[in-house]
């Protein structure tokens, strides 16, 4: 499992991840090293930013969850690893090889299809500030990021 998740050479494997990482809006954040470990445990990650402090703020900072990079760090890693076998799969026993650009494809659609949950989440099924404001700081640094990338090419 380990080398299905991080290790094999073929294309699905590292593009994945590097769509990932490229997704990630976070630069106070980095984005941590993907192991079998990151994966199996991604729901029990908490993401806080690297910051030199003193003692008493690094005490207070370890206590800080910053929800929306964790929830959406959690959503990038499940998805993508999600994709990864599922990819590997369909190589595997169905034999067929996708391209980068089918594989791309697939991944901003799963990604998208996420963010579409959670917009409908948010908006008709719990309805309640706390989870409205979650999801927001969940995507708006990712769209805001992704923009910004969209108007800067040619």
């Amino acid at each position: 499992m380990n080398h299905i998740m991080t290790h094999c050479r073929e294309n699905n494997t590292r593009l994945i991840w590097n769509l990932a990482k490229n997704f990630w809006p976070h630069r106070n954040i980095p984005w941590p090293n993907i192991d079998i470990g990151t994966i199996l445990g991604c729901g029990c990650i908490n993401m806080r930013p690297e910051r030199p402090r003193r003692d008493n703020q690094q005490r207070r900072e370890k206590r800080i969850t910053h929800q929306g990079p964790t929830r959406l760090f959690q959503i990038l890693l499940s998805e993508s690893a999600y994709l990864i076998w599922v990819l590997r799969c369909k190589r595997v026993i169905q034999e067929k090889v996708l391209t980068n650009r089918e594989i791309s494809a697939r991944w901003t659609h799963t990604i998208n299809k996420r963010l579409t949950i959670n917009k409908v989440s948010a908006s008709k099924i719990v309805r309640n500030e706390k989870f409205t404001k979650l999801v927001k700081d969940t995507w708006d640094p990712a769209l805001r990021n992704t923009q910004e990338i969209q108007a800067n090419q040619p």
